[in-house]
Formats: structure tokens, sequence, C-alpha cells
């Protein structure tokens, strides 16, 4: 049997995206861009790629579920509204890109911006999930209290946000690899000199 355990989605968002940033926030471009020999991601790939995972979670739960209505938001993606694929010069086949399925070449080979701008996208994808778990919580506190099509609705939606905060974290492993490589300091590793043996 199993049993479900209390959560806060919103708290778990929250730290997960705070660790996100602060990783992305203390490197400096170069560290962003950089990856090893024969690698086709770097650290800018995968904060793009969490930018736009997130963006597009949003979008598409407010456009297959309408009832949740207009205190939710519009059902587009920041991406689109504001351009962001011809700001940057994503060629027209990567234009609606997030990054899933693109071959090593394609991935590699993306024009992906400048830190701040590429911080500033990460940081509005994921202040909109934010913003959208909390209006979720404020208006459905208790599946138990709704009817049961849309208590089914609701409770998928909130797997559909834990399944994109696992995603976060694998994601968020591979940039403190990346990070690791370049500086020789973890997430776990107290930020000092390495101690080379003898």
């Amino acid at each position: 049997m199993s049993y479900l355990a209390e959560y806060d989605v919103l708290t778990l968002c929250r730290e997960t995206h705070r660790t996100v940033l602060g990783l992305a926030e203390s490197l400096d471009d170069d560290q962003l861009r950089w990856r090893p020999a024969g690698y086709s991601t770097s650290i800018a790939f995968h904060l793009w790629h969490l930018a736009r995972e997130s963006d597009f979670l949003v979008a598409a739960i407010l456009q297959r579920a309408p009832e949740l209505g207009p205190d939710f938001g519009e059902p587009d993606e920041i991406w689109t509204r504001r351009g962001l694929a011809a700001q940057w010069g994503f060629p027209p086949d990567l234009q609606t890109a997030v990054g899933t399925g693109l071959s090593d070449e394609a991935a590699a080979g993306l024009p992906l911006p400048e830190r701040a701008a590429l911080l500033a996208y990460l940081q509005a994808a994921y202040a909109r999930v934010e913003d959208f778990v909390a209006r979720l919580d404020e208006r459905y506190p208790r599946l138990a209290a709704l009817d049961e099509p849309l208590a089914k609705r609701i409770a998928n939606i909130r797997l559909n946000l834990l399944v994109f905060l696992a995603h976060d974290g694998r994601h968020l492993g591979m940039m403190e690899c990346l990070t690791g490589l370049q500086t020789g300091f973890g997430s776990a590793t107290e930020r000092r000199p390495r101690q080379v043996p003898a």
C-alpha cells in the first residue's frame, strides 16, 4: 500500500529555483559557456533549457485547462510574447525548441545570449511557475473539497509540477558537475583551494 506524504510544492519550487539561480549567478559568462571537449552542452544550455521547459509548462497547463480562468495569466509563453527566438538569432527550425530531443550539433550551436539576458529569461520563467503554484494552492487547497473531474485535473497538474521539479534537479546536478570540473568545487564542497596530495 502506498501513502501520500504531505508536502509544500511552492516551497520546493522556490528552493530549487533559488539553488539553480544561485549557481548561475556565481559564474561568469565564460564559465556558463564552457563545456568539456566532446561534450555538446554547457551550463548556459541547461539554464536556457530549464527556462524553456518552465515557460512551456505553465503555458501548456493554461491551454489545456482553460477552466482555471484568466486569474492564472495568459496561455502563451514568455519566449513567444517577448520574441526571444528572433532577438537571439535562433534559426527558423529551432524557434519553438525547448531543448529536449535536439541533436548534439543543434544543442552545441544554439545562439544563446549573454549571461544577463539568459538569467533574466530564467528568472521570469521561474517567477511565473511560482506565481502559478501559489494561485493554484490558494484556489484549490484541498482536493477532497472538489468534484471528482476537477480533483483529477488538479491532481494531474500537481503531478506535472513535481515531475518538472525532478527534471530541474537532474539538470542542476549536471550543472554542478560542469561547475566542479571548472572550479574544483561542488555544492557539498567548501570553497577553499583544492588540497593536492604530496
